[in-house]
C-alpha cells in the first residue's frame, strides 16, 4: 500500500521533467485528446494515393506488355494442329499356307524379330516331291509323243512326193495317149488304162495330202501336250516351294497359332508380321482442324512411350471420315439427327533415319502437331 502511494506521488515528477517526450502511438488516458489526431488522416491519404499510383502503373505495364505479346502469341496459336487422337500404325501381314500338308518344323516364338525371306514354318515335302517326279515323267512323255508325230509328219510328207512323182508320170502318160488316141495309133482300151491310172494317182495325192494335214494336226496336238505338262510340273515345283514358308518382310512375328504335327489346309493362317521398316502416325483430326491442312506440311511427333520427339510430315489427306468405314455407318436421314463433329484420319509419315533400333511400333499412343506455315 505505501509503495503504491509513493508511485503515484512520482509520476507527476516525471511527466514535468525537461526530459519528456510525447509518445502519439502511446495510449491516452481515458478523457485526454489526442496530440497526433491531426496528423494521421494527411499522412494516410498521402500513402493510399502512392499505393494506388504504383499498382495503377503496374496494370498499365502489364496491360501494354500483353497488348504487345497478344498478336506474336495468337499468330503461334494459329500455326499448329495438334490432336491427342493418334497412334501409330503399320503393316501387319499374315502369314498363311498355299498349299495342305503337315508341319515338321516352326523356326521362331511370339515376339522375334525376323528378316525377309527368313524361313518360318517348314512342312513335310516328300508328297510334293514325288508330284515333281511324276510330272517330270508326264513331261517327257509328251516331249516324246510330240517327236514321234513330228517324225511321223515328215513321213506324211514324202509319201505325198512320192504320189505327185507318180501322179505326174500318170498323168504325162494319159496326155500321151491321148494324142495317140486321136491319131488312131492306140486302141480306146488301152488309153483307158492309162486315164484310170492317171485319176488313180491325182486320188493317191489327194490322200497323201490329208494324211499329212492330219500328222502336222498332230503336231499341235502333241505340243499342247508337252506344253500343259510343262504347266503341271511348274505347279509341282511351285507346290513344293510352297512346303517352305518364309517372312514375307523385316518385322516381328506376333499371335502364332501353328504348332509341330498340325495338319494345316491352304489359306489357314500361322501368324503374324508386323512390319518395321514401314510405319505411320494415323491422326484423327477434327474436321474444323484441315482447312488449312496440306500434305507435304511439317509435322511434330510426341510419342508417350519415349517421353520424346520425331519428326515427319503430312502424307496423305483423308477421303472420308472415319464413320464412313465402320461395319455400321450412321444414317442421318432416318431418325433424329444430332450433328456431331467428325474426325477424318490424316496419314503423317516419319521422316527417315529417327527409328535405327526399330523401337517405335503400331498401336503405340502419340500426340501429332502439324505446322500449318
Amino acid at each position: 500500500m505505501d509503495i503504491t502511494i509513493a508511485a503515484e506521488a512520482r509520476a507527476p515528477a516525471r511527466q514535468s521533467s525537461s526530459t519528456f517526450r510525447f509518445d502519439a502511438d502511446a495510449p491516452q488516458p481515458p478523457g485526454r485528446p489526442d496530440a497526433g489526431a491531426s496528423e494521421r488522416p494527411p499522412l494516410r491519404a498521402a500513402n493510399l494515393l502512392r499505393m494506388l499510383t504504383l499498382r495503377g502503373a503496374a496494370a498499365l505495364l502489364l496491360i501494354a506488355a500483353a497488348a504487345a505479346a497478344a498478336p506474336p502469341l495468337w499468330n503461334y496459336l494459329q500455326s499448329y494442329q495438334s490432336t491427342d487422337d493418334a497412334q501409330i500404325d503399320g503393316h501387319i501381314d499374315p502369314v498363311s499356307s498355299r498349299i495342305e500338308g503337315t508341319v515338321v518344323r516352326v523356326d521362331v516364338e511370339d515376339d522375334d524379330r525376323v528378316r525377309q525371306g527368313q524361313r518360318l514354318v517348314q512342312i513335310d515335302p516328300r508328297d510334293y516331291e514325288v508330284a515333281v517326279d511324276r510330272a517330270r515323267a508326264r513331261l517327257e512323255l509328251a516331249a516324246a509323243q510330240a517327236a514321234s508325230a513330228r517324225q511321223d509328219y515328215r513321213s506324211k510328207l514324202a509319201n505325198v512326193g512320192e504320189a505327185e512323182a507318180e501322179n505326174f508320170r500318170a498323168q504325162r502318160d494319159a496326155h500321151r495317149y491321148a494324142v495317140l488316141l486321136d491319131d488312131q495309133v492306140v486302141a480306146p482300151e488301152q488309153y483307158d488304162q492309162f486315164a484310170a491310172a492317171a485319176r488313180v494317182d491325182a486320188a493317191r495325192v489327194d490322200s497323201a495330202r490329208e494324211a499329212a494335214e492330219s500328222a502336222l494336226k498332230m503336231i499341235a496336238a502333241r505340243e499342247a501336250d508337252v506344253h500343259a505338262a510343262a504347266a503341271a510340273l511348274d505347279q509341282a515345283l511351285l507346290n513344293l516351294s510352297y512346303t517352305t514358308i518364309h517372312a514375307p518382310a523385316n518385322g516381328i512375328v506376333g499371335k502364332r497359332g501353328v504348332q509341330l504335327g498340325s495338319r494345316i489346309q491352304p489359306g489357314q493362317t500361322l501368324m503374324f508380321v508386323t512390319e518395321t521398316d514401314d510405319i505411320w502416325v494415323t491422326a484423327n483430326f477434327k474436321e474444323t482442324q484441315l482447312a488449312r491442312m496440306r500434305p507435304g506440311q511439317r509435322a511434330t511427333i510426341h510419342v508417350d512411350t519415349f517421353g520424346r520427339n520425331y519428326q515427319g510430315v503430312v502424307r496423305n489427306m483423308p477421303g472420308a471420315s472415319g464413320d464412313r468405314f465402320s461395319l455400321l455407318p450412321p444414317e442421318n436421314a432416318t431418325g433424329n439427327y444430332v450433328k456431331v463433329v467428325q474426325r477424318l484420319p490424316v496419314r503423317i509419315v516419319f521422316l527417315p533415319g529417327q527409328d535405327p533400333g526399330h523401337a517405335l511400333h503400331p498401336g503405340m499412343s502419340v500426340e501429332p502437331t502439324v505446322w500449318l506455315r
